[in-house]
């Protein structure tokens, strides 16, 4: 088919013309702009709206299975619990003057609390009937550490535990699913503090913290073990002062990542934590929470701001949501959560939906967000129609900024016909006009709303 190209000589054409052309412009722009966002986005991370808001941080989250999951709030001693994938929580334990720090589950039922409790007898809870009693965990053989930071469940009776950030470092190990600990750690002239641990089998892991004087001269290192915790070896420290490793995420047997508190880098290892490498991350950022999805995705956190890899931590940017995050977890490839000033999941299912109305709706219907302007959590509703055409079909729910970046799913699942409510919490983003758009089928409707600081 020969195609026809019209030409307009600039001379020729009228300042009126102009104007429709460029109005025709934007307006092709806008079209194709929200036209062409129709396929099936990918697990993103996105706030849980109804989990509680730390002053600080939550230190650490454990899941059981995909509904049941723990979270503890440092600071405060206080422990909350979800049966629906993190859709509600419950206050579990609360205990004035405790500090919470790591958390570890063998099974369902059982499960323990590390605590910075020094020199006092609640170094460590543990539960046997899905955290609705506590008992203080007491019998360790040996010199036991002052605080327990880091916890690493191998099988349903294994697990170790280290500390603390401050000296001195002690790791632990228990063969009966934490009723009793026996000191496996305690080498001042290999380690001086001890922050996070991670076993890939009841012999073989490591251990990460610093060497040195806290807060003044101390170096990062990493430990390994492979007998136990019989012997240990010291296989990296670095050259840079005032840092400490922090937290640790293994992809594989092989490859896995270290955080480094006040440092630009993190530590790579392709040979189960024989060797590491620094790599640059970001310069004069406080990292903490790291957690690799696969060989090339994966995040960091500690500020109020995360960054993002996806190149093998090559390189970092800006990612679009959590805030102080301390810890990172992965379910399967597309269910995780983080622990930070509030807890976020990422997957494709969405957060926070209520089905606010029994009537069927008439009508494919989106309805302007409220409040609007907002800051910094508004409400959307929408309906759907009980017609055949969108029965098991996708809806999708999504975020756009004014660029027409698609930058958050809200919801990318089969809903039954009714009216729902879902909640957006822009409180990482800055203010300006946003986009949400809603698709279900061959049908979409698309709303603007403000976000107002």
């Amino acid at each position: 088919m020969k195609s026809t190209i019209l030409h307009f000589p600039f001379r020729l054409v009228p300042n009126t013309l102009i104007l429709s052309i460029a109005f025709v412009t934007v307006f092709i722009f806008e079209l194709i702009f929200f036209t062409s966002f129709s396929s099936a986005q990918s697990p993103q991370w996105n706030t849980l709206p109804n989990s509680p808001i730390s002053g600080y941080r939550f230190d650490d989250v454990e899941f059981t299975d995909f509904n049941t999951g723990y979270i503890i709030n440092g600071a405060a001693g206080h422990m909350f619990k979800t049966t629906d994938a993190g859709n509600s929580w419950d206050t579990l334990l609360k205990v004035n003057g405790s500090s919470f720090r790591s958390l570890g589950f063998f099974d369902s039922n059982t499960g323990i609390i590390g605590t910075l409790n020094e020199d006092t007898n609640k170094l460590m809870f543990r539960t046997t009937n899905a955290g609705l009693n506590w008992n203080y965990v007491n019998n360790f053989e040996g010199k036991r550490p002052k605080g327990i930071c880091g916890i690493s469940i191998v099988t349903e009776n294994i697990a170790y535990a280290c500390g603390r950030y401050l000296s001195p470092a002690g790791v632990v190990r228990t063969s009966n699913a934490g009723e009793t600990w026996s000191v496996v750690f305690n080498d001042s002239s290999l380690a001086t503090n001890l922050i996070d641990c991670y076993f890939w089998s009841p012999d073989s892991g490591i251990v990460v913290g610093g060497y040195g004087t806290a807060w003044t001269t101390t170096f990062s290192v990493v430990l390994l073990t492979v007998d136990g915790g019989q012997s240990w070896q010291r296989v990296y420290k670095s050259t840079r002062a005032n840092e400490y490793c922090w937290k640790i995420s293994f992809i594989s047997r092989n490859t896995g990542y270290v955080s480094i508190e006040k440092s630009s880098f993190i530590l790579k290892t392709t040979n189960a934590g024989q060797n590491w490498i620094d790599m640059f991350a970001v310069s004069g950022y406080i990292q903490q929470g790291i957690g690799f999805l696969n060989e090339s995705t994966g995040w960091l956190g500690g500020s109020n701001t995360t960054y993002e890899t996806t190149n093998s931590g090559n390189s970092w940017h800006l990612a679009s949501w959590g805030q102080r995050l301390n810890k990172i977890i992965f379910l399967n490839d597309t269910i995780g959560y983080a622990a930070g000033r509030r807890i976020y999941k990422y997957s494709n299912i969405p957060v926070g939906i209520n089905n606010i109305s029994t009537e069927i709706p008439q009508r494919f219907e989106l309805r302007q967000n409220y409040p609007n302007p907002f800051n910094p959590v508004t409400k959307i509703v929408f309906s759907i129609p009980a017609n055949e055409e969108f029965l098991n079909t996708n809806i999708h729910l999504r975020i756009f900024n004014s660029l027409g970046e698609d930058f958050a799913t809200l919801i990318n699942e089969s809903l039954s016909p009714g009216t729902y409510e879902v909640e957006f919490d822009g409180g990482n983003y800055s203010s300006g006009l946003y986009y949400y758009r809603i698709e279900l089928g061959k049908h979409s409707l698309t709303k603007k709303m403000i976000i107002l600081k």
